[in-house]
């Protein structure tokens, strides 16, 4: 039977033709199937922009239940029919969007193979171009300072502020982008935090402490002045590119931001608990 199946990827550079292979769909004109890596979905997060990142994460969680059945066991994981859903699926509708996919994202001409399509052949593929199938990552040593914030902080704070938020202006009028924040609560006046990665590209970085910054002045705009705003991460090494550097010794230095090294993150369990903190929002866990 004829299965064509096709590679999603994320573009990293334009100039390099850097990219990262996300995703797999596979159908064989009955079934139907479809995931993406978790893993590498996080492991990008320091190479493109938050906002390109939360736009991407929620594309392809949309695409996956568009094609996917209710996870019901693991038998029926990522299989649907098309005379129910997801009918676009097919050769020349997928040679169409590997032609004209935006920036964000973009699909590899399909390619036939000669084998059944079932769970075991799906597997093997998505390990062979993508990715562990079980997400397992084995290599990883030294935690990263986003896993660090969730892993030690999270659970410390949880129930006292709203995690994870993305912010928009249906949440405050004047902020014209959304921001992402690690944390975000209330005593008197707004708390807020996020972690960055100064070692990450200069204008992704740049990009994503403007958009946190953004987010303190549509606070004040809201008549919400004098918040505690909390920067984590780790001073970057100096190279003969010290763009990275300076920017973070001006947040280091600045008076409405706070500057937490990540292995001293307890200083923000600490503010938050002595503070009394509640979250911003009536809703607690996102």
């Amino acid at each position: 039977m004829k299965t064509i199946f096709s590679i999603l990827y994320v573009p990293i550079s334009a100039t390099l033709d850097e990219k990262v292979s996300i995703g797999l769909i596979m159908s064989d004109g009955v079934q139907n199937y479809f995931r993406f890596s978790q893993s590498k979905l996080q492991a990008i997060k320091s190479l493109i922009d938050i906002e390109s990142h939360t736009i991407l994460k929620t594309y392809l969680r949309s695409l996956e239940k568009e094609i996917n059945l209710e996870l019901v066991n693991d038998k029926t994981l990522f299989t649907i029919e098309i005379a129910s859903k997801a009918k676009w699926i097919n050769s020349s509708y997928i040679s169409y969007l590997s032609k004209y996919s935006n920036n964000l994202l973009q699909f590899s001409e399909p390619k036939v193979i000669d084998i059944s399509l079932d769970e075991i052949t799906y597997k093997r593929i998505f390990e062979k171009y993508i990715f562990q199938y079980e997400e397992t990552v084995t290599t990883q040593t030294e935690p990263t300072i986003f896993q660090k914030v969730r892993t030690k902080l999270y659970p410390k704070i949880t129930g006292k502020v709203n995690i994870d938020k993305t912010l928009t202006s249906n949440d405050f009028a004047n902020l014209f982008a959304p921001v992402e924040v690690n944390f975000i609560g209330v005593n008197g006046v707004p708390v807020a935090g996020q972690a960055f990665d100064f070692e990450k590209k200069h204008y992704f970085l740049e990009n994503d402490v403007t958009r946190f910054i953004s987010l303190t002045k549509a606070l004040e705009l809201s008549g919400q002045p004098d918040g505690k705003y909390f920067v984590l991460g780790r001073e970057p090494k100096v190279s003969h590119n010290d763009k990275n550097h300076l920017m973070w010794s001006q947040i280091r230095d600045a008076r409405f931001l706070e500057f937490v090294d990540i292995d001293d993150i307890g200083v923000v369990e600490d503010y938050i608990e002595k503070n009394h903190v509640t979250p911003f929002f009536s809703e607690v866990t996102e």
